[in-house]
């Protein structure tokens, strides 16, 4: 049957004999035919369905007659395809003896190989700094299997938080009147008892009535300017918005516009009215009371008799205990707030066992967190947080009560309080990876494979890996990074690999094969790919090297040691 299919192809050699194993490829290629071992087509009837899941061709076919001068490696055919993809060259200087070194890379996986000590990071260096030059974010990446805790800040040394996004007030001031808090006393029954038994006998100090007068509440004027201070100042703050936002004036025409503009601006008139006489009349009131109490001094001062007092006293040592009570309250409402735990994916660790997650948990002190592993988000210690806790809570339970302010003071005596400024200093914070919902801690091989995929999966226009594949399995590499770097160069970006590993220079078909080596006469770096199979010498391009056998050589240990396995394989 076989015979039948070669005599009638016009193209004998693009007939590949599929056989059952290694041995019997061996003495079909021995013979001149083709043949293949391990297809991933494992039955041809049903080609065409399976055909959509097996991996792309890394060139692109315009058809057959074109697939099959690729298959013969036609040099011409496969220079014209490769020149499609976008390249560039570099001149770059990567070494001491300061020798220029020009390759051309392209849009695509560029692998740079060779044995240790030849340079190879060295060249990722210079090809980071050249695109540096230009304005492009290039670094190169190396395995980080022991600095995931450094690179995801575990110990939180640069972490903040804005608590206002969350709507929580920092009580600053509350924190202040608390600290501050004194007893505001009631008008003595005394001073009344004495001004009333008293007579004024100065002639003088009868005819100044003012001094009889009672002093008015200030409180209700005050609010009601406040309250249009407020909202006049919003209001002027949105008119400033619309007249300078371009949006705006682009979502309404011009009429829409200038009508916003006045009806704005009658609003804001009205409102600075109101705000302008609701501060008259507050002002009004402040001035009054401030001249009766003055008068009552000055009169009492010379003619030697008591004054009468302006208040009872009972209203303002009320507000003061209210005003105590509310600020308690508020830091308090602070600290019972719940925030959210930051969540963010790190990768996957492969061979099923799910996504690493890096979390963020916040935390304030209420004077019951013991947990070791919280640490505090500023200086602030956790025990002058806890003590401070504390301390608050107990002015919180005397607020209406005679020795509130025995409570206040041992507040202010506790050591380092003063550090406390506002909500933000009792703040508690823990860091830790996941696995499935469950504090997970990675080994060192899996800090690689998270970080190498957080760097492949980082939207960039150059990647620079070196050596990648440190302290990762072959399977990760083959399940997981060979078809990240694979995605990324289809999506047009430039990815440099210097590598030790089969898997990545070999599987990934790499447009350009960087190879450096060292030997008698010294350095000498190769350029080439493994469609055309060659690898010429930047320097002496008469000087060629087979492509597959130096990287079996250089990357599997050489032909002997990679049959030796597939031997190995074939007998386990």
């Amino acid at each position: 049957m076989l015979a039948v299919l070669e005599a009638g192809a016009r193209n004998k050699w693009s007939i590949l004999k599929e056989v059952s194993n290694a041995i019997s490829a061996g003495i079909h290629i021995s013979h001149g035919r083709p043949s293949i071992y391990g297809s991933d087509v494992h039955d041809w009837g049903n080609y065409v369905e399976s055909a959509r899941e097996l991996p792309d061709l890394r060139l692109p076919i315009d058809g057959f007659e074109h697939f099959c001068l690729l298959l013969k490696k036609d040099p011409t055919t496969i220079n014209t395809v490769m020149d499609r993809k976008t390249s560039e060259d570099l001149t770059l200087v990567p070494f001491e003896d300061k020798k220029t070194l020009t390759i051309k890379v392209f849009n695509d996986i560029n692998i740079i190989f060779g044995p240790k000590g030849t340079g190879k990071s060295c060249i990722l260096q210079a090809i980071a700094k050249h695109y540096a030059k230009s304005g492009i974010d290039a670094k190169v990446y190396e395995s980080a299997s022991g600095r995931l805790n450094d690179i995801f800040d575990v110990k939180g040394k640069g972490l903040s938080i804005n608590l206002n996004t969350y709507g929580i007030n920092y009580c600053q001031d509350e924190i202040q009147v608390v600290r501050t808090a004194v007893e505001v006393d009631v008008t003595s029954v005394t001073k009344f008892k004495a001004f009333f038994e008293s007579t004024v006998s100065n002639k003088n100090a009868k005819l100044i009535l003012l001094k009889d007068i009672d002093t008015q509440e200030e409180g209700e004027a005050e609010r009601s300017f406040s309250k249009y201070h407020d909202t006049a100042s919003k209001i002027e703050a949105f008119s400033a918005l619309v007249r300078e936002d371009l949006l705006v004036k682009k979502e309404l025409s011009d009429d829409e516009f200038i009508e916003l503009q006045r009806i704005l601006g009658l609003l804001l008139d009205r409102l600075l009215g109101k705000e302008w006489s609701g501060f008259v009349d507050w002002k009004e009131l402040s001035l009054l009371n401030s001249a009766i109490k003055t008068f009552r001094i000055e009169v009492a001062r010379k003619t030697g008799s008591p004054a009468k007092p302006s208040t009872t006293g009972f209203r303002d040592y009320a507000m003061n205990r209210i005003k105590i009570a509310a600020s308690v309250r508020a830091i308090g409402k602070s600290l019972g707030s719940v925030i959210k735990n930051e969540e963010e994916t790190v990768g996957d660790l492969g061979s099923g066992k799910g996504k690493l997650t890096f979390v963020t948990q916040f935390l304030f002190q209420n004077g019951n967190v013991t947990d070791g592993e919280l640490s505090s988000l500023t200086n602030v210690k956790k025990g002058v947080q806890k003590k401070f806790v504390n301390s608050l809570r107990e002015i919180g339970k005397h607020l209406f009560e005679d020795d509130l302010f025995h409570y206040v003071s041992e507040f202010n005596a506790t050591e380092d309080v003063d550090e406390v400024k506002t909500v933000y200093e009792l703040l508690l914070f823990k860091r830790y990876f996941t696995l499935d919902g469950l504090p997970y801690t990675p080994s060192s091989g899996e800090a690689s494979m998270v970080m190498l995929q957080k760097e492949l999966g980082t939207d960039k226009d150059v990647y620079l890996l070196d050596e990648p594949e440190k302290s990762l399995g072959n399977e990760y590499i083959n399940d997981v990074i060979v078809p990240l770097i694979k995605e990324r160069a289809k999506s047009g970006r430039r990815v440099f690999i210097s590598t030790h590993d089969a898997n990545i220079a070999v599987r990934t078909l790499p447009y350009c094969s960087i190879y450096r080596t060292h030997g008698p006469e010294g350095y000498n770096t190769f350029v080439g790919n493994p469609f055309t199979n060659n690898l010429v010498n930047v320097e002496k391009t008469e000087e060629r090297r087979d492509w597959k056998m130096v990287s079996m050589r250089t990357l599997e240990g050489g032909k002997e040691a990679f049959g030796e396995r597939g031997r190995i394989y074939g007998h386990a």
